[in-house]
């Protein structure tokens, strides 16, 4: 098994991530904007030690989902790196992230 040690995200990830953490962060439950930031680190670096481990969902994009909270980490895998394409809600339309 491979292990990666790099990853990128994409300006609009970067943008779902920080939106999602400020409405958590709105419902003003003590540490949960935290623990929801955490929880998708963990979910990146279960990726970074095995990219694979999640199958192709379109395109060449893999989706993998946090354990506690309704979110998905939408990414693929270029040159060794994985390229996090949208951290988003996940019952959220999927063409959105589709389209990206």
């Amino acid at each position: 098994m491979k292990t990666f040690n790099q990853y990128k995200i994409l300006k609009l990830a970067a943008q779902d991530f920080a939106e999602a953490k400020k409405w958590y962060k709105s419902l003003q439950v003590s540490g949960l904007a935290n623990r929801f930031s955490n929880e998708v680190k963990q979910t990146i670096n279960v990726n970074l030690n095995n990219p694979y481990a999640f199958a192709i969902r379109y395109r060449e994009v893999r989706i993998a989902h946090t354990k506690k909270f309704p979110y998905a980490v939408h990414y693929f895998v270029e040159d060794e790196i994985i390229i996090i394409t949208a951290i988003v809600y996940d019952r959220r339309d999927p063409n959105i992230t589709i389209k990206r």
